[in-house]
């Protein structure tokens, strides 16, 4: 069935729910009422080779005049050389709006906009993504610009210049938002001595040099690992072949950037970061199940439960609603290839941050053995709607195989997912909250005015003390 067909028939459940009320007959409540499952929209993903270069993924949608051009290249800031943090974000900025070829930057943004295409590149933290949006009749004109780009930016000194302070000024930003640098601590800690615990500073922006930028391009084109998407209005065969003419070079598994080991589980440590600000952030952090470990499904059901899944979750209703203690509270899991994160999180008043903490602690302790199986039924209804309704775009199924292509992860991985949900029961799910949900493990970074020789905060582990000067 085609995404418009799946929102057709959206629109006649609506209708015949709205004509039962009429007749007579008693409006089902959606909070009670049992609907089957939904499903996944019936898309065709399609799956070739670009000559002897990266592999590409397509879906042809004919209904809006359209294309859609993915680049995925395994690499980003966790490659970044420790003395040279940054230079990932670096890059993005100037390669991007340095000029490609004989066109400067002006030019080659003209090209583009005199068009009404768009071009995007970003290399984030394991992955780079670069995307090219087109009318079918632009796709020949948008594709040279794309591979001027890919094969010959320009990155002018001046552009890299403005890149660098840039990111210096991110930097200096991320420390006034204590959100982002709370998030920051706990990366820094929970990975310490793995690269997926280094971050960048002002001092290691400032050492990057053009050459840098221009080595790090050259190690991506000529020894990355790259896979291609495309999605919209095209003809997969005639669209393959001019993709192998200009991408077919890019290698399709260089070895520049090898997949990461898992980080090694840190000793309990409380980050303490003096701030003087009128609230206070805290987060607690741990390693967890990986993507394709049999517990993923019953953490995706214990993080909905316990902070994720909104007003009726345990953290939310007890924290913010029942005591009015936070401004904000949640949680989160997110699965990786070879491990896994998840925590909790809340925002409150400097003078109750240590009731906080308690309560944050003690809801994380007590999900195991409170679970009912009305709530592992709700987890699982609302966690498999919501990802299918994630499947309304196609373009989410092509970097889905694209993503996992690179992370080494079984293609239809995402297609398995309302299956794996569907299938944990109160005892699975109570089962991983005691293995993975242990609140004295882990990583807990607290951010505000706060004391760090308060005692309180040596029963959560190790005390560190992280000092942002201004």
């Amino acid at each position: 069935m085609s995404t418009k067909g799946c929102f057709r028939k959206a629109v006649l459940v609506l209708a015949a729910l709205g004509l039962a009320a009429c007749a007579g007959r008693r409006p089902l409540d959606p909070r009670t009422a049992e609907f089957p499952p939904p499903r996944l929209p019936e898309i065709r993903v399609g799956q070739g080779s670009l000559g002897q270069g990266p592999a590409w993924f397509w879906v042809e949608d004919h209904d809006v005049p359209l294309v859609r051009l993915y680049l995925a290249v395994r690499a980003g800031e966790v490659y970044d050389p420790p003395d040279k943090a940054g230079l990932a974000r670096v890059a993005s900025l100037a390669w991007r709006t340095g000029g490609a070829g004989d066109l400067s930057p002006e030019a080659f943004d003209q090209a583009l906009e005199s068009r009404g295409m768009e071009l995007e590149l970003r290399l984030g933290r394991d992955k780079g993504w670069i995307s090219l949006t087109v009318l079918p009749d632009d796709l020949d004109r948008g594709l040279d610009l794309l591979a001027r780009l890919l094969w010959d930016p320009a990155f002018r000194p001046d552009r890299v210049d403005w890149a660098r302070a840039q990111v210096a000024e991110g930097l200096r930003r991320e420390e006034d938002d204590p959100q982002s640098l709370a998030f920051r601590e706990m990366r820094r800690a929970l990975f310490r001595g793995h690269p997926r615990g280094q971050t960048p500073t002002e001092g290691s922006v400032a050492r990057i040099s053009r050459e840098d930028v221009v080595a790090l391009h050259r190690r991506l084109v000529g020894a990355g690992a790259w896979t291609v998407g495309a999605v919209g209005d095209f003809d997969p065969d005639r669209l393959g072949r001019r993709l192998a003419e200009l991408l077919g070079g890019l290698p399709r598994d260089g070895g520049a950037f090898p997949r990461l080991p898992p980080p090694e589980e840190p000793a309990p440590v409380a980050v303490v970061v003096p701030r003087p600000l009128p609230q206070a952030t805290v987060v607690w952090a741990w390693l967890g199940p990986e993507r394709t470990a049999p517990d993923f499904g019953p953490m995706e059901v214990c993080d909905h439960l316990l902070g994720a899944g909104g007003f009726g979750s345990r953290l939310v209703r007890e924290i913010r609603s029942n005591r009015g203690l936070a401004y904000s509270v949640g949680s989160f899991y997110q699965a990786l290839p070879s491990f896994g994160v998840l925590g909790a999180y809340g925002l409150t008043k400097t003078e109750t941050v240590g009731q906080v903490v308690e309560l944050m602690a003690a809801e994380v302790r007590r999900l195991a053995d409170t679970l009912s199986p009305a709530e592992v039924a709700q987890a699982r209804r609302s966690l498999v709607t919501r990802y299918v309704f994630r499947y309304d775009d196609p373009a989410n199924l092509v970097r889905d195989r694209m993503g996992n292509l690179l992370d080494g992860l079984p293609l239809d991985l995402g297609d398995r997912y309302p299956e794996a949900v569907a299938a944990v029961t109160v005892e699975s799910a109570r089962r991983a909250a005691r293995t993975h949900l242990d609140p004295s493990r882990g990583v807990w970074v607290l951010v505000g005015d706060l004391d760090p020789a308060d005692p309180r905060w040596t029963r959560l582990g190790t005390v560190e003390v992280v000092r942002v000067e201004k």
